[in-house]
């Protein structure tokens, strides 16, 4: 079970598999000093079919100065653990089968992204397949300069006390005269972002009781109702986020 929700996420993150080792985890992108993108299209990249929970790391090994023998026993002690992760969050996964993440960012996000000047976006999907190589299919199925992809992400940090929602922001060239102009038949330098940023929120619950069962029950109780609620917040959050990083994607992060 555990290791579907690894495989889960592993699918969505397998746009990145061409992507430099190395890149930065945010890229700024000036307009007035840059190709000028005359078109792009935008795809919600919701490839995550539920929600999973973070697993707490066994700290044997480090403690004890490694050797096989611990590193046995964290590899025990972190599946003992993703099992347990498993069943304690199955509730909240009942309680969200008909919650459609992509869908709901893309209600949030509504025509702004249209708005954007520099990105001149002439339509936005939302993808629900992780193949590999989704984003190269992407890119050629395409007319436009470049794609804009928000890739969200959602999980409960290892207690379950805290729901987090990442969405990564990018916008890949496809024309020509966006590419490096050494980029010849380098795939790596194709999918290297004109502009890249991360956007978090995090919604925290306070329930009684210490258990994840506990927790993971508040969460799911009266229809998902609070996790729904954590999900909608973080939503509409994180769209007006995407429209103010995209607004001034000059600025980095840290930039008030």
């Amino acid at each position: 079970m555990h290791r579907m929700a690894i495989r889960i996420l592993t699918g969505i993150l397998l746009y990145t598999l061409t992507a430099c080792a190395t890149e930065p985890a945010h890229i700024s992108f000036t307009p007035e000093l840059s190709r000028p993108v005359n078109s792009s299209n935008g795809v919600i990249m919701a490839t995550q079919k539920e929600i999973v929970a973070d697993i707490e790391k066994s700290q044997v090994a480090m403690y004890t100065g490694g050797g096989l023998i611990p590193a046995l026993i964290d590899v025990a002690v972190e599946n003992s653990r993703a099992n347990s992760a498993e069943d304690a969050v199955r509730p909240i996964r009942d309680a969200l089968l008909d919650y459609e993440i992509g869908t709901e960012l893309h209600k949030a996000l509504g025509t702004r992204l249209e708005a954007v000047p520099w990105l001149h976006v002439k339509k936005i999907e939302v993808v629900h397949d992780n193949r590999p190589k989704q984003v190269t299919s992407l890119l050629a199925a395409s007319s436009e300069d470049a794609l804009l992809l928000l890739i969200p992400t959602y999980a409960l940090t290892s207690d379950f006390s805290t729901l987090k929602f990442d969405t990564e922001v990018r916008v890949v060239p496809r024309a020509a005269h966006l590419l490096p102009s050494e980029v010849g038949d380098d795939a790596e330098k194709r999918m290297a972002p004109l502009y890249k940023t991360k956007i978090s929120h995090h919604v925290p619950l306070t329930v009684q009781g210490n258990s994840k069962t506990d927790v993971a029950n508040a969460w799911a109780s009266d229809g998902g109702k609070r996790i729904k609620e954590a999900l909608q917040q973080s939503i509409s959050r994180t769209a007006d986020q995407i429209i103010e990083a995209l607004s001034h994607p000059d600025r980095s992060p840290s930039t008030p």
